[in-house]
């Protein structure tokens, strides 16, 4: 018996005229990940097949592949009755080598050519499960797995073991994405919430050696591996600015209550600066309201007005509990809390603008040549590219000149 994966999704069936393009980006994204593997999509339902030794880690590609909502080992039979009942008997067993021993049939009689109803079919499998493997039994309200046939124009899909996963939208639906990436908890929650949105993501990361370390450094690559096994098997760019001396000419030259915003500013236009160059048109950040000095709205607002990108805030609701939680759901919360410095704990103020103006920062920056800064930093800093959590290659970034 021929086993497969069979994937469905939620949100995108609600998507009329646009859902067969979703259909081919999820479908695509799937066989970037996959390599060597057939993705065939019929009404509703999305059929992968990869070698018998592969089984096992396709699966977890869709464990981690946005758009999809759920997933489970199915197979083909004929229409009848006697395949179909050694079919889900034999998916039954897998069940129950695993430890599962109640079950529940449901099927949908999508070709109603079919004889015998959906109410007429489901016990008839099931007694025959239960003659079959005695150690099972029916449990119709929460029952340990569902053996699910579905009665379709191509044959009889039958499938059980229904994982869920992590639903959304595909990666690549809904444009590309730079991430401000940190070492905190925050901005990789962020940046994953965004890939779940659709978005395709690249990432950067502002670092001050030698007041932050390779070891800070390694926890964002770490970080940034992670984020690439969630891009769709897309390329995930991570650009890595060498800082120090942008952060230094800032603390120097501007009033040391006002530095923070000015520095987030500086690392604005930079960043507008390869998103622009990468036809890149929003910026994802770790922001939320009120954690730190920073992030109050009229600094969030003095800060944003250096970038033309749209500004995307996913965690601007959430608790800190809340982004806890779901840094520990999708494995990024051991890394975040590795205690290594990066490059927002270096000059701190000790006393920093809450409610900062953009006149009195206007003011304080006059005389600072943030385009001399822009440039300079750059030809310091590198690009990573990496794909599917393995890096691809290291080099320089290329210097986008300035816009006109």
């Amino acid at each position: 018996m021929d086993r497969f994966i069979v994937v469905r999704y939620g949100e995108i069936a609600l998507k009329q005229g646009n859902r067969k393009l979703f259909e081919k980006v999820l479908s695509n994204n799937i066989k970037r990940q996959l390599g060597k593997s057939t993705v065939e999509r019929i009404r509703g339902r999305i059929i992968v097949t990869v070698p018998s030794d592969k089984l096992q880690t396709a699966m977890e590609v869709m464990s981690r592949t946005f758009g999809i909502q759920n997933y489970s080992l199915g197979t083909w039979t004929t229409y009848d009755l006697e395949d179909i009942y050694l079919t889900s008997t034999d998916l039954a067993k897998r069940e129950v080598e695993r430890g599962n021993r109640t079950f529940k049939v449901e099927t949908r009689r999508l070709d109603k050519r079919f004889p015998l109803k959906s109410i007429e079919l489901n016990p008839l499998v099931g007694e025959r499960i239960l003659e079959e493997i005695p150690e099972t039994s029916v449990d119709l309200h929460n029952p340990n797995f569902k053996i699910e046939i579905e009665i379709r124009d191509e044959g009889v899909l039958i499938s059980c073991g229904k994982t869920t996963a992590n639903g959304g939208l595909p990666v690549g639906v809904s444009g590309r994405a730079i991430l401000l990436l940190s070492g905190g908890i925050d901005s990789p929650v962020s940046g994953w919430l965004a890939q779940k949105r659709g978005l395709d993501l690249d990432a950067i990361h502002f670092s001050s050696p030698p007041y932050t370390g390779e070891k800070a450094f390694d926890k964002v690559l770490s970080l940034a591996k992670s984020l690439s096994l969630y891009n769709g098997g897309r390329e995930f760019r991570l650009y890595s600015i060498h800082f120090t001396e942008a952060q230094i000419a800032v603390h120097k030259h501007v009033e040391e209550r006002y530095s923070l915003v000015c520095q987030r500013r500086l690392m604005m236009r930079i960043t507008n600066r390869i998103a622009e160059r990468n036809r890149i048109i929003a910026v994802v950040t770790g922001e939320n309201l009120g954690q730190v000095a920073s992030q109050t709205l009229e600094n969030l607002r003095v800060i944003e007005e250096q970038t033309d990108l749209i500004v995307l805030r996913p965690l601007l609701t959430y608790d800190k509990i809340e982004t806890i939680e779901l840094a520990k759901k999708i494995g990024t919360f051991e890394t975040s809390i590795l205690p290594y410095e990066d490059c927002c704990t270096v000059f701190v103020p000790s006393s920093p603008a809450t409610k900062a103006r953009l006149f009195d920062i206007n003011r304080v920056e006059a005389g600072l040549d943030f385009e001399d800064l822009t440039m300079k930093t750059l030809n310091k800093s590198k690009m990573y590219r990496m794909k599917n959590g393995e890096i691809l290659e290291v080099g320089e970034i290329e210097i986008p000149e300035k816009a006109t």
